[in-house]
């Protein structure tokens, strides 16, 4: 142990001081030099950590009576250590009593923690407000006081009620009260604005958002401790998130497919607006964290897909790999006449997403093509019949004349097997540029040379043109047109063919005796309406369509025979409403089986002129 002093004076008994609780040593007046100390000063100053010899200062005399003074111990070899001390003189020595509080260690271990304490408070980044119960600031540390967005000094022995906005004070006063009443802890979000002039940090997101926790200090209630957390980039972020996942959800509502979203359990997490639209699902089973497997079975004890019984047990299967494993989509039919292509893909947590596309209308559109096709193939058939037999007349009678068959070359039979020849001839040539035009118009490549177009002038010419074949047919053929038509701006070439080929259809289907009458008339819209009426055979309104459809046939010669003269190719009412709708109009077919047929092309106002 190292000596407390290099000459050590004669001391008094000191038995009875030594077991003492409160601190005691003995220092030499004239130099301050410590000679003895008593257990609880020894554990006090630590004499062996400080090494060397200790000494009290300002040395001197003590005074009497003892009094505190302000004192300094210093060791050799160690720091020096502040005391408050009692200093009282030693009867019959030179030596100086001194004397610390009992509780003079942990005095200074409570001066250490408060010292840390509010190191601490000042590097926390919380905000710490102690206050009493009426909202008065008694204490106030905040690592980052531009959090607030208030200067700070305007909280030094201000009220929460004065420095903060009510939107926060008043959160605040009402977590105080019920404190102040006996709540343990209390915790309430509060919401301050910030902005540059009070060197806030601001945001296009909103004010700074603050967490408060509050604990009562004292029984009473009156001091109460205030934590601040800053947790303005927390609620940014979850409003971002928030914000993201309703942005999420509305895309997968507005996908026009059905969406629906399995987890790695195969039970349903979401599905969208349309998924539920298509009403695949039991609304009561659709339900998040139902599996795949119990909506597919009960859609198949519903009866909801078109699957033969026998088929039933391997298409479920099949659906099932689908679901489980992925692959190329698959088409199903519902009970109800609809089709659904269904699309599975897993994702990399397990899950699966799943598409349903409503496919009814490609699937009809897939059966009209064929239709069509159909139609197509069926009039090629019945094309190569209408120019076969033309041709084989053609080439027949063109023998007959290069072979003279008919007799000497003056011979009148010659001259009926030429006309024979070009009734063939016109026959084909008609029926070729119907074809052509057809095409041209289908390829959007059929020009109009638009200029005014008396109607009048035009039905006179198609009646003029049309009155030997009117005659041969036996059929009564007119107009009937009021005084004062307008004048089209149309193409009065294809007027005119419109209107040919309707008077040709009419004297196709009416039998010797009938009457075919081509009228006009303004409609109530400012439109003007051109007219072809027969009183001859008609037809049912259910094959009107059907008439009005390129490549399709209404007569069907096994059934309906025609005489020569009547044969067709079928592509005048398809022609015709091609043209006028070229025109902007439309054309309306009205007939029936013995009442005949009226077919009406109408064109819209901006056409007529006056």
């Amino acid at each position: 142990m190292p000596s407390l002093s290099a000459t050590k004076p004669a001391l008094p008994d000191l038995t009875l001081l030594t077991g003492l609780a409160t601190p005691l040593w003995l220092v030499r007046a004239e130099d301050g030099r410590v000679v003895w100390l008593n257990r609880a000063a020894r554990r006090l100053l630590d004499p062996e950590s400080v090494g060397g010899t200790l000494c009290l200062s300002p040395a001197g005399p003590a005074p009497a009576p003892a009094t505190e003074r302000a004192v300094t111990i210093r060791g050799t070899g160690g720091e020096a250590l502040a005391l408050t001390v009692r200093i009282g003189p030693v009867p019959g020595c030179d030596l100086v009593l001194v004397e610390a509080p009992a509780d003079l260690a942990a005095r200074q271990e409570v001066a250490r923690l408060n010292e840390q304490l509010v190191a601490l408070s000042y590097a926390y980044p919380d905000l710490r407000f102690e206050l009493r119960r009426d909202g008065s600031i008694l204490d106030f540390a905040a690592g980052s006081p531009a959090d607030l967005g208030i200067p700070t000094q305007r909280f030094l022995n201000g009220r929460i009620q004065e420095v903060l906005p009510e939107a926060a004070a008043g959160p605040l006063m009402a977590a105080l009260e019920r404190v102040a009443v006996g709540a343990t802890t209390v915790s309430v979000d509060i919401r301050l604005p910030v902005d540059r002039a009070t060197g806030g940090e601001t945001g296009g997101e909103g004010d700074a958002v603050f967490e408060a926790r509050l604990v009562a200090l004292s029984d009473d209630g009156d001091r109460i401790l205030c934590i601040l957390r800053n947790i303005t980039g927390r609620a940014r972020a979850e409003q971002r998130a928030e914000r993201a996942h309703r942005l999420l959800l509305d895309a997968i509502d507005s996908i026009g497919e059905g969406f629906v979203l399995y987890d790695a359990d195969d039970r349903l997490v979401l599905f969208n607006r349309r998924y539920r639209d298509l009403k695949i699902s039991d609304p009561d089973l659709a339900r998040p964290g139902t599996p795949f497997e119990t909506l597919l079975r009960d859609g198949m004890r519903r009866g909801l897909y078109l699957i033969p019984p026998e088929q039933a047990q391997e298409w479920m299967a099949k659906r099932l790999d689908l679901h489980r494993h992925g692959g190329p989509p698959m088409e199903v039919q519902l009970a109800d006449g609809r089709w659904l292509r269904i699309e599975e893909r897993r994702t990399s947590d397990g899950g699966t997403v799943g598409l349903r596309t409503d496919i009814t209308d490609l699937k009809a559109r897939a059966l009209e093509l064929a239709a069509a096709n159909r139609r197509k193939s069926d009039y090629v058939h019945h094309l190569s019949h209408e120019l076969r037999t033309p041709l084989t007349a053609v080439m027949g009678f063109a023998e007959i004349l290069r072979d003279q068959l008919l007799g000497p070359p003056g011979s009148p039979r010659y001259g009926e097997a030429a006309a024979q020849i070009v009734a063939a001839g016109d026959y084909m040539l008609e029926l070729i540029n119907n074809l052509l035009d057809l095409a041209r118009i289908e390829a959007g490549r059929l020009e109009l040379h638009e200029e005014d177009c008396p109607p009048a002038l035009i039905v006179d010419a198609t009646l003029s043109m049309m009155a030997a074949r009117a005659d041969q047919a036996g059929v009564t053929l007119s107009a009937s047109l009021p005084a004062d038509l307008p004048v089209l701006w149309a193409d009065p070439s294809l007027v005119r063919q419109m209107l040919t080929n309707l008077v040709g259809n009419a004297l196709k289907f009416t039998d010797p005796g009938g009457h075919v009458t081509v009228s006009a008339e303004r409609d109530a819209a400012g439109g003007l309406n051109l007219a072809v009426a027969d009183d001859g055979r008609g037809m049912p309104p259910e094959r009107i369509p059907q008439a009005l459809t390129a490549f399709a046939q209404i007569h069907d010669p096994t059934r309906d025979r025609m005489t020569a003269t009547q044969h067709g190719s079928g592509l005048g009412l398809p022609l015709t409403a091609a043209l006028v709708e070229l025109h902007g109009g439309g054309i309306a077919v009205d007939s029936a089986p013995g009442r005949g047929t009226i077919v009406r092309l109408r064109f819209p106002p901006e056409r007529v002129m006056g």
